[in-house]
């Protein structure tokens, strides 16, 4: 009866639904416009970059701009109108990824390919390392909104295997974060944040590259201890007793066989795949572009599978209305940001958080900058934003107490980047999660360990940082 009791109690089952959540922080940061004092810093355009920055010192105080009830609910359609590009890639994708499902080729597909890494012998815990590192490397190149259709393969694999989908997302999510957040080449972060501060875009890669191998292998190993334990334990399961129907297998492993349709289907999801990684690093593409991929994509795949248009009309239509639940907590999720900028208090958080490091040594200010960059990044949750807002007020402060510029760019890399395993701002995350149907409060409990052990390793990388002069 303890033991039973000691369940109920625990704190990530008794977080309340994700919209409460995000819809409570919209409300608590429309509170906020009307007690925290209004201000902005002025702006200037910087050649090379698509939006204006900060001038370091040039905040003033304005007029109080409190948002009231009406602000509140007209930031949700005003949040999905800036998040319309990531919302309509995971429409269309799941679209596609509905058509391809229906044809049986991604389950068949995977159930060979599970079923040959059993008859091998090779390990489970392998399976969860290579898997990890593959969208690692994907996720140096790719943002992770590009990564969000490919999470349901993650989950068919955590499945297959005998796991769960948290095992699913630490591998894709889990893996395409630690790729993604500490790439050299991160264009967003890295680059923007180097062309503030005048440093070569993406100098110091090979300091990167190295946090990212280190990030990987943290993810990789917490992700196989979770599995092990809720192998041995399945009501250890963070979701246990959470329905996974239509996830997954449905019917044993060696029972799959892969139809010659099936193998062309395949090939389709290949080429998908393969144009996302040659136009996001050759050509620029993103969202849009991205978009426009699935929905070839996913015509494609209906045709040479044997659907009319009819068939492939339905099954498109059928796939994105399962996407609607994720837009919509998109929404909420940016309405945050757009309360804040309506109340003009953003900036009034970004000079009231960066004032006390005038007077600390080198070290403690590099980890300060990075602890403060991700307070700031939970209300601005695009990097490239959160880069022009910032940067321009740490750069200056880094030279004030001896920080090499390219350690500001890397402490303000960690800060902006390792908290999106548990914002719920951050879109890409919550969309993920809408996709593994697995609630914020459970995810919370593995994203903290992960979140923690990022900004340890964080924190020494940056030591070491100041101590060798990068």
């Amino acid at each position: 009866m303890k033991k039973k009791s000691v369940e109920k109690n625990k704190w990530w089952k008794k977080l309340p639904h994700t919209y409460v959540i995000l819809f409570a922080m919209i409300v608590l940061s429309a509170i906020l416009t009307w007690i925290l004092p209004a201000g902005q810093f002025a702006r200037e355009t910087v050649e090379g970059l698509s939006k204006p920055v900060v001038v370091p010192g040039s905040y003033e105080s304005l007029p109080q701009s409190g948002v009231g009830p009406w602000g509140i609910f007209k930031s949700i359609p005003v949040g999905m109108v800036g998040a319309s590009s990531i919302i309509f890639l995971i429409m269309i994708s799941s679209a596609t990824f509905g058509i391809i499902n229906h044809t049986g080729a991604l389950e068949s597909g995977m159930g060979v390919l599970l079923y040959k890494v059993d008859k091998a012998g090779i390990s489970k815990t392998a399976v969860i390392w290579v898997v990890t590192f593959l969208f690692s490397a994907l996720g140096i190149i790719v943002g992770p909104e590009i990564q969000i259709p490919f999470t349901i393969i993650g989950i068919n694999i955590a499945l297959g295997l005998g796991f769960d989908p948290i095992v699913g997302l630490g591998m894709i999510m889990g893996g395409g974060y630690a790729g993604w957040n500490f790439s050299p080449i991160n264009a967003s972060i890295v680059g923007t944040a180097h062309s503030i501060t005048g440093l070569p875009v993406f100098s110091g890669m090979e300091y990167r590259f190295l946090t990212v191998f280190i990030a990987t292998a943290i993810v990789a190993t917490i992700v196989s201890l979770y599995a092990k334990r809720i192998s041995k334990d399945p009501k250890k399961s963070l979701v246990y007793g959470m329905s996974t129907e239509g996830l997954g297998m449905s019917k044993d492993l060696s029972e799959y066989k892969l139809e010659g349709k099936h193998k062309l289907v395949l090939l389709v999801l290949v080429g998908i795949f393969a144009a996302i990684v040659y136009g996001s690093s050759k050509l620029g593409w993103y969202l849009d572009e991205m978009s426009a991929v699935f929905l070839i994509g996913g015509l494609v795949a209906g045709f040479v599978y044997g659907f009319n248009v009819d068939q492939i009309i339905d099954l498109f239509i059928k796939g994105v209305s399962s996407a609607a639940s994720i837009a919509l907590i998109l929404g909420i999720a940016r309405g945050i940001q757009v309360v804040l900028e309506s109340g003009m208090i953003m900036d009034t958080i970004i000079n009231t958080l960066s004032s006390p490091l005038q007077n600390t040594s080198p070290t403690i200010g590099a980890i300060l900058m990075s602890i403060i960059t991700a307070i700031v990044h939970f209300f601005i949750p695009s990097g490239s934003g959160l880069a022009v807002a910032l940067m321009p007020v740490l750069s200056p402060l880094g030279t004030i107490l001896n920080i090499s510029q390219q350690t500001v760019v890397l402490a303000f890399q960690f800060g902006a980047t390792i908290p999106n395993f548990i914002f719920p701002t951050v879109g890409a995350t919550m969309a993920m999660l809408g996709i593994a149907r697995v609630p914020l409060g459970r995810w919370m409990k593995i994203a903290l360990k992960l979140t923690a052990a990022m900004f340890v390793m964080a924190w020494i990388l940056i030591a070491v940082a100041v101590m060798i002069g990068y």
